[in-house]
């Protein structure tokens, strides 16, 4: 592994409601306490399924939304605690890729002015210079410049989201975290998309934070891969030793749940999640999974699991499946 690039220290977001429309305050938690270290030049995946906390960690990384407690470092400094010059530069070193094409960019804006808005915004580029540049961003995520001066509703769907990658691109950054990137494209351009986001990491050693739900997107993109349960990270390691073998129960019942395309394997026996599906407003002491896990004892209910080493791996289990 290389250098650590960003890593996050007992990381918490709590949601409160407190409003007149709630009978008494709730407090969801988002994110729980997550201990993680993105290395440069690798990809990192997050799985895990939907409402799990994946995005919310998402934007505590790249500074738009503000811990509970916690914190996160770039290059060793914490990003809550930099000064405006110092956030600037964090911000061109730090870039989002969006899961949304049709949301994430302006339809009131030329093609020209979304990819060098950045660009503007930090006075890199003005005039000529800007216009070169979006020339050359737009070659590089495979769109013809001279498409420039159209607006994204006159794009695909695939094409709406390379403009959204040249715009990340525009500042240089080292690392790009993409949050489900390819969940709203068609099949067929997914796979285009990722073959791009490879490319591109290749030639400028870009350094990936992948989220996504598709575990064959994550088998193909990531070097390791960290699994999310209900704002907490229940196990981490290397992707293939993870796919072959998971050690924590809830990683094993989400590649189980994944479509295989093979049809020899169409008949063949799955496991299925049975009991209480456990809510972030109030989840349950212990082990987080304990209410849906056929492997439970006693002190799973009371005792909850740390992050710890396991055969060079983390798993946050009593019991992992294989040592």
């Amino acid at each position: 592994m290389g250098d650590i690039l960003m890593q996050s220290r007992n990381l918490k977001k709590y949601f409160v409601d407190d409003s007149w429309l709630s009978k008494e305050k709730t407090v969801v938690k988002a994110v729980d306490d997550i201990e993680l270290e993105i290395y440069s030049k690798e990809t990192l995946a997050l799985v895990g399924e939907s409402g799990c906390g994946k995005s919310t960690l998402a934007r505590l990384l790249i500074k738009l939304l503000s811990p509970t407690e916690g914190e996160v470092l770039y290059k060793g400094k914490n990003v809550f605690s930099l000064n405006r010059e110092e956030t600037m530069q964090f911000k061109r070193q730090v870039q989002f890729i969006f899961q949304d094409p049709y949301a994430s960019l302006n339809p009131r804006l030329k093609v020209a002015d979304i990819i060098g808005e950045p660009l503007t915004t930090h006075k890199l580029a003005h005039g000529k210079d800007k216009q070169v540049r979006v020339e050359q961003l737009m070659n590089l995520v495979g769109l013809r410049p001279e498409f420039m001066h159209r607006y994204p509703h006159q794009f695909s769907g695939g094409q709406r989201q390379r403009i959204g990658i040249a715009r990340a691109l525009a500042l240089k950054p080292e690392l790009l975290i993409c949050d489900e990137p390819v969940s709203a494209l068609d099949v067929s351009i997914q796979s285009q998309i990722l073959n791009l986001l490879k490319d591109l990491q290749q030639q400028f050693g870009l350094t990936y934070f992948f989220i996504s739900h598709n575990l064959s997107v994550v088998r193909y993109m990531a070097d390791r891969v960290c699994v999310m349960f209900l704002g907490k990270v229940v196990e981490l390691g290397r992707c293939e030793e993870l796919f072959e073998q998971p050690l924590h129960p809830y990683t094993a019942f989400l590649l189980n749940a994944a479509p295989v395309p093979d049809p020899k394997l169409r008949n063949r026996k799955r496991m299925l999640l049975e009991g209480d599906v456990p809510s972030p407003i109030n989840p349950p002491p212990g082990c987080r999974f304990h209410t849906r896990c056929p492997y439970v004892q006693e002190v799973c209910w009371v005792e909850e699991p740390k992050l710890s080493e396991v055969g060079g791996r983390k798993c946050a289990c009593h019991f992992p499946l294989a040592k």
